[in-house]
This record gives C-alpha cells, structure tokens and sequence, in this order.
C-alpha cells in the first residue's frame, strides 16, 4: 500500500532520520519532500500502525483510490 506520512515541524530538520527510522519498520521510501515535510512510500497494510509510532511522525495516510465505472456502463 503506498503512504504519505508528514513529519511533525519539530522534527522537519531530521526528516532524512525520520525517513530512515521508517525504512527500518518496512517502509520502501519512494520521495523525500523536504520543503514540505512529507514522506511518500509503500508498506504492508498492516505496518501502518507501526510507522505511525516511529519517532517525529505525525500521520501516516493510506492512498485513496477510486474506481470509475467505463463511459459506455448504464450508471454514470
């Protein structure tokens, strides 16, 4: 499942250690976005609860994704 986690602004200035203390609980780093505090990445469905606990995060959201029915199907 891909991820995106923020750090907390108290921690932004490690986000390199925060993203390595994630690799270190299953997290496959994908981006780095330092200007704004995220993480992107992709775990097992079930390592969200042990990412959240990693020290200087804040949240660590699950991707949404959303499947449209074809043009061509009778509910549009």
């Amino acid at each position: 499942m891909n991820f995106t986690v923020t750090v907390q602004d108290s921690h932004r200035s490690e986000i390199q250690d925060v993203a390595e203390r994630l690799r270190a609980r299953g997290l496959e780093v994908d981006r780095v976005l330092e200007a704004v505090g995220m993480i992107t990445g992709s775990a097992p469905e079930d390592r969200q609860a042990e990412l959240e606990a990693v020290d200087g995060v804040l949240s660590v959201d699950g991707e949404v994704r959303f499947l449209l029915p074809p043009p061509d199907s009778d509910i549009q």
